[in-house]
């Protein structure tokens, strides 16, 4: 299931109200802007609304409101929802054009019933607290919900400016896959080695492949048993190590740098997502920090890959020059914050702009920097044919 667009109001009315408008995504999306153009908001704004939905609660500040849509195959599903701090006013679901969840304030509604054979509707009451699509979860009742579900559960973020699971160790060696948490992506890296490792004899080639397609070429990596220089502690501790072509040495996580770890995290935590047959909406934030310009670009590319291999949807986010310039504008997904709005521009709502840049010459961080992506030619004074010839 593809989430094809959102809307989000925050603090509606108010002085410090926020509003990302009709938010329209692809399959594969690189969210560019400048720095406080919207990008971490946006992005937060999606991951709140699945902390919600798996009934973890929220972290906004004041009423926010939702309307999302999601293409599941040939069908079309609405998600409504109006959150007031610890109260839901109101929450709809539409599969298609018909409406089968219907919630006001004072956890009351009716929901379409699908164990049988006709349009049946129920009445319920649950928590005030409490959203429909986390109470009323039943597969054989209600299946459209578990659609919705699945959707929240299977989203995977990574914010790749943070350490990703740099400095979390293990206090053991072995792991069994439901010990594992795969939506928490700043965990220790070291239960994901061990159950995929054991699971999956080619995982560490695949792996190590990747990595080699953003040039470090490691010739093996695992967990070792690890001890903090100066540490008091008695307890045994477990880390994953790397070892490059032409070191014999092993180096452990701690001694990794920053951008190669980065990188290492991302690739083991996907390829694991893979293997698992998980497919769903992976976000990562801040694309390459740390990584040079070479580096960055053929994890970008080596992202969309996969994800094209594995049927995934994602959205990346940079303000990077050099990442920007390495993806099809096709892909792009351009913010624009006015005050407290943000607008997104992308080849879906703004296919003509984007087939028009092709004729200026320019590269795609110019289609970015000069804002040809809000008005296109319409915003020049003089306008270039395609023959080269200036027209006034």
């Amino acid at each position: 299931m593809y989430l094809r667009k959102f809307s989000f109001k925050e603090n509606a009315g108010k002085k410090i109200e926020w509003l990302i408008d009709n938010v329209n995504l692809g399959e594969i999306n690189l969210v560019v802007g400048k720095n406080a153009s919207g990008k971490t908001r946006t992005l937060n704004a999606l991951s709140d609304l699945v902390e919600m939905l798996l009934g973890r609660g929220t972290n906004a500040t004041g009423p926010v409101r939702y309307e999302v849509l999601f293409r599941n195959g040939d069908n079309a599903m609405k998600y409504e929802l109006e959150y007031d701090l610890d109260s839901v006013q109101l929450e709809r679901l539409y599969m298609d054009e018909e409406l089968v969840l219907d919630r006001g304030d004072e956890g009351k509604g009716r929901i379409k019933y699908e164990a049988t054979p006709g349009s049946i509707y129920l009445d319920f009451g649950i928590p005030h607290e409490q959203l429909a699509c986390y109470a009323k979860r039943d597969r054989l009742q209600h299946p459209f919900i578990e659609r919705i579900h699945e959707w929240a559960v299977n989203l995977r973020r990574f914010d790749f400016s943070g350490e990703l699971g740099k400095h979390k160790y293990a206090l053991k060696s072995s792991f069994e896959e439901k010990e594992i948490d795969l939506g928490v992506t700043r965990n220790s890296l070291v239960p994901i080695v061990s159950v995929a490792t054991a699971r999956d004899d080619a995982f560490k080639e695949r792996v190590i492949r990747d990595m080699s397609e953003i040039d470090y070429d490691l010739e093996d990596f695992g967990i070792i048993r690890y001890s903090e220089p100066y540490s008091k502690s008695s307890e045994d501790r477990y880390a994953v190590y790397v070892t490059e072509v032409g070191l014999e040495k092993q180096v452990t996580q701690r001694d990794i740098s920053q951008g190669m770890f980065r990188a290492f995290s991302v690739l083991v935590q996907l390829n694991y997502y893979i293997l698992c047959g998980r497919q769903g909406l992976v976000i990562i934030d801040d694309i390459g920090e740390g990584l040079d310009f070479k580096r960055a670009t053929h994890l970008v590319q080596l992202l969309i890959d996969k994800a094209r291999e594995s049927s995934l949807q994602l959205i990346m986010s940079t303000n990077d020059s050099f990442i920007m310039n390495a993806v099809d504008i096709r892909h792009w997904a351009v913010l624009q914050r006015e005050g407290n709005k943000i607008s997104l521009f992308n080849y879906e709502n703004s296919k003509e702009i984007f087939e028009e840049f092709k004729f200026t010459g320019l590269n795609n961080f110019d289609f970015y920097a000069s804002e040809f992506f809000k008005s296109g030619f319409r915003d020049m004074d003089l306008e270039e044919d395609v023959n080269g010839e200036v027209e006034e």
